[in-house]
């Protein structure tokens, strides 16, 4: 997994009214857990956007008040409107202890439905595995050169043998989607071969 610095800062006080005066000079409350012991910090909003806002997975290594420890995102939570950053939740992880970790999905290879006139959609943008951080990769790759028209692949069918995989088998990572002229096409070209043999039985008859 990639990794990144960050500073964070132990929180004087907390409780709704501090949180609030924070996110208003530009502040984001959040909380490290490290083992049983949970530390109130807080965050500068424009240098954890560059964490938070991003398709990547870092290793974040902290630097609270000159301590330093290893972490990785939790949990974050958002406006429901603007999306800006609420509250943050940061875990202490070590190179001896697997934790729960979403990595970024990495499609390889052009669709054989793609070169056909369908459309590659994303289904799911990150894939939960279990393991040691350092010794993860930066994303998943998934290979979905072999998808036809209409096919979907899902993670028991990607062939992701060296991750332990935490989200469900059955979920679909990607898709080939046949677009409304590709099927209206379709529907055309099944409709005239029908009237064709209604004529040609009629002149049988």
């Amino acid at each position: 997994m990639k990794s990144t610095e960050l500073k964070a800062f132990k929180r004087p006080d907390t409780g709704k009214a501090n949180s609030k005066h924070m996110r208003r000079e530009g502040k984001v409350p959040g909380v490290v857990y490290n083992n049983s012991e949970a530390t109130h910090v807080f965050f500068d909003y424009k240098e954890l956007k560059t964490v938070l806002y991003t398709p990547e997975t870092y290793i974040v290594n902290l630097d609270v008040d000159g301590d330093k420890v290893s972490t990785i995102v939790r949990d974050a939570d958002y406006h429901p409107v603007t999306e800006r950053i609420l509250h943050v939740e940061m875990l202490s992880v070590s190179d001896d202890k697997p934790v729960i970790v979403s990595l970024p999905v990495s499609l390889v290879g052009k669709p054989v439905g793609v070169g056909k006139g369908g459309k590659l959609l994303t289904k799911l943008r990150k894939i939960q595995v279990k393991g040691i951080p350092t010794q993860l990769p930066d994303k998943v790759e998934i290979d979905v050169s072999s998808l036809e028209l209409g096919q979907t692949i899902k993670i028991a069918d990607a062939n992701i043998t060296d991750l332990n995989i935490v989200t469900p088998q059955s979920a679909g990572v990607a898709s080939v989607e046949i677009p409304r002229a590709l099927r209206s096409a379709g529907a055309a070209a099944g409709g005239d071969e029908a009237e064709g043999g209604e004529e040609e039985a009629a002149a049988a008859e």
